[in-house]
């Protein structure tokens, strides 16, 4: 990867972190009141995109550095992906909670139902998008650089799954976060492209966020 594009890599994760910090300081001290958490987050993660869009075209750097290619590659494949992890984890349940009457529903479930077209979309399409720009598109693609496949995955996935302790009730919770890292590193390094994990990823979220399971 050519020094410029790493730079600019570097410095919009910096600045995304930077938003990040700034938006819970000022949560801290209360200094806005009155807003939902949903709202909260549409509002952050549309700063962030609008931060990432704008560095990258300051910075000339074409958005395919971060994995925006292959769109209609990688949506397939995610959906391919979606379409068979997800069977599996709905088997999954069922086999466990017939063979040994276990609920594993209460292992990865966030603790956070919503109803609705728009809280839906926020968390499962705008949310989504910004952890994978973040996540996979600019850290893992970091990482990747310096590293070999399976630490830069290994790395990825920890930064992904610690992103999620804050708020986690259990440690249960932080793995689903963790497994999934792995997962979404590996769709992005096999596909080439961000919209893969980025379709699962708004799956997944669909499946743990919605009220159908």
């Amino acid at each position: 990867m050519e020094r410029i594009k790493e730079s600019a890599l570097l410095a919009t994760a910096a600045a995304l972190v930077a938003l990040e910090l700034a938006v819970a300081f000022l949560q801290r001290l209360a200094l806005v009141r009155g807003f939902s958490p949903l709202t909260w987050i549409a509002a952050v993660r549309c700063a962030d995109i609008i931060l990432f869009f704008t560095l990258f075209r300051i910075l000339s750097v074409p958005f395919s550095t971060a994995g925006l290619r292959r769109f209609v590659r990688g949506s397939l494949m995610g959906m391919g992906v979606s379409l068979v992890l997800g069977s599996g984890f709905f088997l999954l349940l069922y086999v466990v909670q017939v063979l040994w009457g276990v609920d594993l529903r209460a292992f990865v479930n966030p603790g956070l139902k919503v109803r609705g077209v728009v809280p839906l979309a926020v968390l499962c399409l705008l949310g989504p998008f910004v952890e994978e720009i973040f996540f996979r598109g600019l850290c893992y693609t970091l990482i990747r650089v310096h590293c070999g496949v399976w630490l830069s995955v290994v790395l990825s996935a920890l930064i992904f799954a610690a992103s999620h302790l804050l708020g986690a009730g259990t440690v249960a919770v932080v793995l689903v976060p963790l497994m999934g890292g792995v997962i979404f590193a590996l769709l992005y390094e096999y596909t080439d492209s961000l919209f893969a994990p980025f379709v699962l990823h708004g799956v997944g979220n669909f499946i743990l966020f919605s009220r159908i399971i």
